[in-house]
């Protein structure tokens, strides 16, 4: 309904921060869904999803259960600010928003292409416990929505009125990513274009080509009976060499991205092991020792080497990786603030009147909410979406009851049925939030439902303005996915998407609520105002934000059909006596 939440973010893991990550590897033009390239937004699923992130929207305003008049129309213009850079994990402990995006040694996790390169490196070293490290990643993320909702209720009947929300809606996240190199053990690929290296491929390539060469010519020599073949300890080691040599030449393309054609693979490792390393001292040891077997065996000699960067990476280069599509990300880089401000989801709905009492009221009420806003996009980290983008069908109740002349107490609930729709996602787990493009495809997915429930004790300060206190509970169930795809779908589990999407929070804060029944000698149309603040004190699930909310609203009546005055069923004050003093009990 009109002014009932205050933003909502999906996941983003999509999410993410999750949001909603995306991931691909490998054939990347041939097999990529269309996407937009525009870089002018920076889109949280992910985060941020998310980001992708989500965050549990709450009542906007003090529910005072009344329903405007028959005949009037009653215009708002409530603006609302939610922002969060906190989450509640799935015990309840609170973390930073970026936590996905920070390692204290940074690899794999973040950056999965690296799992194969990685795997070569322990496989030419001959150790298995080899983690590429790219340092320590520290990565702080505040996202925050804006809605300038222009609500409309008009009263149909002295019981129904008709409601409407066309909201506007700004979204932001904003990062500091910074990277602690000193730990690390990698730079850039020398074979890839950052590295700035002209002749890095043809000294791969001529490796390549001597390996080929001498293992060639051992092979030759085992099938002419040489090196006492078919037994004895030298045919069996040189057997050996040579499957030693394609050993390496097959583990040193996969590091590198070149072929011994010089060709450079659709997608390369960014980073490789340091000249200065462990690892990369490993490296140029097993060519050396390679070489000197060939040359006990009498093979032609190989003089290449294989060429390994002499210095770390920043969080440049992987802002610069990100975006490129030789590194199979094709995603927004980690290093801007942007923003995005479109329509959001707009609304439509009924109020029934169920009591409309001078001390006792209660309304029902029901809206639909249509998919007119903006999804996360599925190719940034840290988009936030101006809306769901899919039906939704929320119906609750609000109740009020006023103990006496200043003291009361206000309730609301609702349960929003979130239906299903079809959106292309990155295949990932929010803690997995650098997803490949290999990952990207169509999904079909179904949002948890939510349940909102809060009270607001109150205490009447004058005769137009109330003071309260809120508590409010929120709920959503977990979200569902299923691939809707075919093809490029082989082999990706859409239960990734739903890791940790349930959620819940408690929130408590309060408000001033102004409603003045103006028209002393007509009929009395209430102008109302207020302000509303609420936060986040407790809430679980992995994804959870620790939102805080402001809401503002002014709404004013304007009579279009109809001159009677408007009596208590029609849920209208009377006219303010002329005494200062509080009203009766019930007014």
């Amino acid at each position: 309904m009109p002014g009932e939440r205050a933003g909502r973010i999906e996941e983003s893991a999509d999410r993410r921060i999750g949001g909603s990550a995306d991931r691909r590897i490998g054939g990347l033009a041939d097999r990529a869904i269309p996407r937009s390239r525009d870089r002018s937004i920076l889109r949280y699923g992910t985060l941020l999803a998310s980001l992708i992130c989500f965050a549990a929207p709450a009542a906007a305003q003090y529910p005072d259960a009344r329903l405007v008049p028959r005949g009037v129309l009653r215009l708002g213009f409530e603006p609302q600010y939610l922002s969060w850079g906190e989450r509640f994990d799935s015990t309840g402990m609170r973390q930073p928003l970026g936590t996905d995006f920070s390692d204290s040694a940074a690899g794999v996790r973040l950056f999965p292409t690296l799992f194969a390169p990685q795997s070569a490196v322990a496989s030419i070293i001959g150790d298995t416990a080899y983690r590429m490290d790219l340092g320590m990643f520290r990565t702080t993320l505040d996202a925050d929505i804006r809605r300038f909702p222009l609500t409309v209720q008009f009263g149909l009947t002295s019981r129904i009125a008709l409601t409407a929300e066309l909201p506007i809606v700004t979204t932001r996240s904003q990062v500091d990513f910074v990277v602690d190199s000193t730990a690390s053990n990698v730079g850039w690929n020398q074979a890839a274009g950052p590295a700035g290296s002209a002749t890095a491929i043809q000294q791969i390539q001529t490796l390549f080509v001597q390996l080929d060469a001498a293992a060639a010519a051992v092979e030759a020599g085992i099938a002419a009976g040489d090196y006492g073949c078919p037994t004895g300890a030298i045919c069996d080691e040189a057997r050996a060499a040579v499957a030693a040599a394609q050993r390496l030449r097959l583990d040193l393309i996969t590091l590198s991205g070149v072929d011994e054609t010089g060709t450079l693979a659709p997608v390369i490792s960014p980073f490789a092991p340091t000249a200065g390393s462990a690892a990369g001292a490993a490296i140029l040891g097993a060519i050396q020792s390679i070489a000197a077997r060939f040359q006990a065996l009498g093979a032609p000699a190989v003089s290449g080497t294989f060429p390994l960067p002499g210095s770390t990476v920043g969080s440049g280069a992987v802002n610069t990786m990100l975006p490129d599509t030789a590194f199979g990300y094709w995603a927004s880089p980690l290093a801007m603030t942007k923003y995005k401000q479109k329509l959001g989801d707009i609304e439509v709905g009924l109020r029934f009147g169920l009591v409309q009492g001078g001390a006792a009221r209660t309304v029902l009420w029901a809206t639909v909410r249509l998919p007119t806003g903006m999804l996360d996009s599925p190719d940034d980290y840290l988009d936030i979406g101006t809306g769901d983008h899919q039906m939704d069908v929320e119906f609750g109740f609000e109740g009020a009851w006023e103990a006496g002349a200043f003291l009361g107490i206000a309730a609301s609930a609702s349960y929003n049925l979130q239906l299903g729709n079809q959106l292309v996602r990155r295949v990932s787990s929010h803690v997995k939030p650098i997803a490949p493009l290999s990952t990207r495809t169509l999904v079909s997915r179904n949002l948890g439902d939510e349940l909102r429930a809060a009270v607001y004790p109150s205490i009447r300060l004058s005769r137009i303005f109330t003071a309260y206190g809120s508590a409010s509970y929120y709920r959503k169930a977990s979200d569902q996915y299923t691939l809707a795809g075919s093809g490029d779908a082989a082999g990706l589990d859409p239960a990734l998407l739903a890791f940790e999407t349930g959620m819940s929070t408690w929130s408590f804060g309060g408000g001033l609520h102004y409603y003045a029944a103006q028209g002393r000698s007509g009929p009395a149309l209430p102008i109302e105002a207020g302000i509303d603040f609420r936060s986040a004190f407790q809430g679980k699930g992995g994804q959870t934000p620790k939102s805080t909310s402001v809401n503002f609203y002014l709404r004013i009546p304007i009579r279009i059909f109809g001159g009677s005055p408007a009596t208590p069923a029609e849920g209208a004050e009377p006219p303010p006596p002329a005494s200062t003093e509080p009203p009766p009990p019930g007014r």
